[in-house]
């Protein structure tokens, strides 16, 4: 996997999650995310958290839950140092 790939992937992973991509690139990202186990686990994440939002009632996080999300999100993308 190029870092690249994962990149995209990961940037265009709520995209992926909501369906909202051209059928070409929700295939070939969702083939990646197979390939993938940092990337696919990255996808897992993200949608216990979607499912956990829906049970809520709201379309969106509300802005408090959103940022620790993403903060935590961005940490556990940081590499770990020795």
């Amino acid at each position: 996997m190029s870092s690249h790939e994962c990149e995209e992937a990961l940037d265009r992973l709520f995209e992926y999650i909501d369906h909202e991509l051209p059928d070409d690139e929700l295939t070939r990202i969702g083939a990646h995310l197979k390939q993938c186990p940092p990337c696919e686990a990255e996808h897992q994440i993200n949608e216990k958290i979607k499912r956990m939002v829906a049970r809520t009632g709201d379309e969106c996080a509300p802005d408090d839950l959103r940022q620790r999300v993403l903060q935590t999100i961005e940490s556990a993308r940081r590499p770990q140092s020795a």
